[in-house]
């Protein structure tokens, strides 16, 4: 109030003559709305509108008296008049922009008649006008990233939230925030790091699970590890960081250590069925397929004569079928993966899982359609736009659209080596083998027992006529991993380059 006092005085001693002026009523209705008197400020401002129609200053300052109110028809009101004077006014679009996005967020109307559904779309425009230059309140661009994250937008959010974390360190929820748009994108590495901001001010194991969750994805396992010890000590007995310790050592190639864990949590809580899939899935990476059935079958039955939600029953019968797929009976693995399918139908992990049994169980139409539903649902599923990239390749059909898919996939996962074997097999089946070398030969020297890429790229050499190099391939195809691959074909393919055919 003294510094509105101030200014007004100077203004007045300096222009006596205008003390019927808008500048002030302007000053009155500010210097009222200090003092508590709402209502005469609202008359004061009312009248400096009257006397400066042309200015969208009073106008502004109005709305942002009435928002201070909670008075938001009559702060919408004012708002949208003085944008219709100056649409670029900063504080009528601040006023406009938060006051929407408040009612975005609790799925409200502010008038009668309004639609919420265009509440984002109208408040981020009006915020990104208000924050300027992005030098000015963070309360701007905190309401901004938060319908940037609502709107699925989290490129966007995430400079906004670096500047809030930086100006604002001990607001958590920014870092919160900051860790989950970056999780969005896929900036694993600097999810952690953000998450690890939040863990110095949270005990909860949640956030430490969050950042070796992150770690995971980042693939840093060993330093995930790190972490879930450390919680661990202090939550012993919490499932989701134990499952998260048995990724991590599986990911770092402890699968002794990885089975360990998972029988310990099994046998800590034998009757949740989410224990039953971690040992599952530990026992499926060291390929004992039979003993994933022979653990999940009882457990499948157990939940079915209690019955158990429908979503814990699919989580056992898709483990079951991907072990059946690896068993080769490819039948059974169907039908178990048909009724996981069945049981939860909006679970997109499990539908790709359908589709890879339809796939080799040879049912082609079947499963395309099946991975072309799971991409309707997920546009950026890497997996599936992989491997559904990669079945168009191997039949040599709709090879631009096969490219296509893959190389969405690689935007996902720039540095995956099944994906770079895909785009370079599909290359390949284009007869376009200049493109086709540098994804295939990267994918064969980070996978040198790979069998079917090391086929791969034995195949690429001899279309390049690098016999002796087409060779070596094709050997270290059969001296590795063994899936997927015909042999006999693989011996005679040597034989046929080593005698020049």
């Amino acid at each position: 109030m003294i510094a509105v006092l101030a200014v007004y005085s100077a203004y007045s001693a300096a222009q006596p003559q205008a003390a019927e002026s808008a500048e002030y009523y302007f000053l009155m209705g500010r210097y009222f709305e200090g003092a508590g008197k709402v209502d005469e400020a609202v008359e004061a401002f009312r009248k400096a509108i009257a006397l400066a129609p042309a200015s969208a200053e009073p106008l502004a300052e109005l709305a942002a008296l009435y928002a201070r109110q909670d008075k938001a028809r009559e702060a919408l009101d004012a708002a949208e008049a003085a944008l219709k004077v100056d649409s670029r006014n900063r504080e009528a679009n601040r006023v406009l922009g938060s006051v929407l996005a408040a009612y975005a967020e609790q799925h409200q109307k502010a008038r009668p008649g309004d639609d919420p559904a265009a509440y984002p779309k109208r408040a981020m425009a009006a915020l990104e006008i208000a924050r300027g230059d992005g030098h000015g309140d963070l309360s701007i661009d905190l309401a901004l990233a938060r319908l940037y994250l609502d709107q699925e937008r989290p490129s966007d959010a995430i400079p906004l939230l670096k500047r809030i974390v930086q100006e604002q360190p001990q607001y958590i929820d920014g870092s919160v925030m900051l860790a989950e748009a970056l999780e969005a994108t896929g900036r694993w590495g600097e999810a952690a790091e953000s998450w690890s901001r939040v863990q110095e001010a949270n005990r909860s194991p949640e956030v430490p699970a969050r950042r070796a969750s992150a770690l995971i994805n980042a693939k840093r396992p060993a330093d995930a590890q790190a972490v879930l010890r450390d919680a661990l000590t202090r939550s012993p007995n919490n499932i989701r960081l134990s499952f998260l310790m048995a990724q991590a050592q599986r990911d770092a190639g402890d699968l002794e250590g990885a089975e360990a864990t998972a029988r310990a949590v099994h046998a800590a809580h034998p009757e949740d069925a989410r224990t039953t899939y971690l040992l599952g899935q530990m026992l499926e990476a060291r390929d004992r397929h039979q003993e994933v059935v022979d653990l999940v079958k009882p457990e499948i039955a157990r939940l079915r004569a209690a019955n158990a939600k429908g979503s814990q029953v699919a989580l056992l019968l898709a483990t079951e079928g991907v072990a059946l797929l690896q068993l080769k009976r490819n039948d059974e693995a169907v039908s178990a993966l048909k009724e996981a399918v069945s049981l939860t139908p909006d679970d997109t992990s499990v539908l790709f899982q359908y589709g890879a049994a339809l796939d080799r169980g040879g049912q082609p139409v079947e499963a395309e359609k099946t991975f072309r539903d799971v991409l309707k649902r997920d546009p950026l599923d890497a997996g599936a736009l992989n491997y559904l990239g990669y079945m168009l390749a191997e039949r040599g059909t709709s090879l631009d659209e096969a490219v296509d898919l893959i190389q969405r996939a690689l935007k996902v996962d720039p540095d995956n080596p099944s994906f770079l074997d895909s785009l370079g097999w599909a290359y390949v089946q284009q007869g376009k083998l200049d493109l086709a070398d540098p994804p295939l030969t990267s994918a064969a020297g980070r996978l040198p027992k790979n069998s079917v890429i090391q086929d791969h790229l034995g195949d690429l050499r001899l279309r390049q006529n690098r016999r002796a190099d087409a060779i070596a391939a094709w050997e270290r195809a059969l001296a590795g991993d063994g899936e997927s691959i015909d042999r006999e074909k693989l011996r005679k393919k040597i034989d046929a380059a080593k005698k020049g055919k």
